[in-house]
């Protein structure tokens, strides 16, 4: 006995042909299954290798290309005062001098926030400030000891241009220098690791 059913039953001979030219690239519907030749020519010589004709070229920029485009370094680093910067570039710096590891995690969670920064600034009357990065345990502040100017002599550095850095187990005074003197290109240089209560 034949048993009927869903799978037993054949589809109609008109559906059956559009599978089958579906199949060999062909379609008598919709406009075809598969994509036809563009306006492209593509070479297809004796031995079946397709190759792209020569005047197109790719998209992406080459290595050298991305290279080139990148700005030359700074020729000289020239001490500029701390008051002047911008707070989320003193963070940046002091992360990448002070603890560099931490930059990657630092960028991700500024990345991920949005409607807040990820430090807390708190100005001073007498111009100077104090920047907190809790995620970091760092702050920055511009407020130095008058025990501490000596050391400064010592290094020949002014005291506007000196911030003092913690983070976990460091205190340092640390000097703030811009790339040619363009402030938005900042770097923090340690100097000395001082004693903070």
């Amino acid at each position: 006995s034949s048993r009927s059913g869903p799978s037993s039953i054949a589809p109609p001979a008109p559906v059956r042909s559009r599978r089958l030219s579906a199949a060999h690239g062909r379609s008598d519907s919709m406009g075809g299954m598969m994509c036809p030749m563009d306006s492209k020519q593509v070479d297809n010589n004796n031995d079946g290798e397709m190759r792209i004709p020569s005047n197109v070229t790719d998209a992406a920029p080459s290595r050298q290309s991305q290279e080139a485009e990148k700005p030359p370094p700074p020729k000289e680093w020239l001490l500029v005062e701390a008051n002047g910067c911008d707070a989320e570039l003193m963070v940046l710096a002091s992360i990448q001098a002070f603890c560099p590891n931490a930059l990657r995690r630092y960028l991700q969670r500024r990345a991920q926030v949005t409607g807040f920064r990820c430090f807390e600034y708190e100005p001073h009357d007498d111009g100077g400030f104090r920047i907190s990065v809790p995620s970091h345990a760092m702050s920055i502040e511009t407020e130095l000891k008058d025990a501490w100017k000596p050391l400064l002599e010592e290094h020949g550095v002014s005291e506007t241009s000196v911030v003092l850095v913690k983070i976990i187990g460091v205190s340092a005074l640390a000097k703030v220098e811009a790339g040619d003197g363009d402030k938005s290109k900042l770097r923090i240089v340690k100097l000395v690791e001082v004693e903070d209560d």
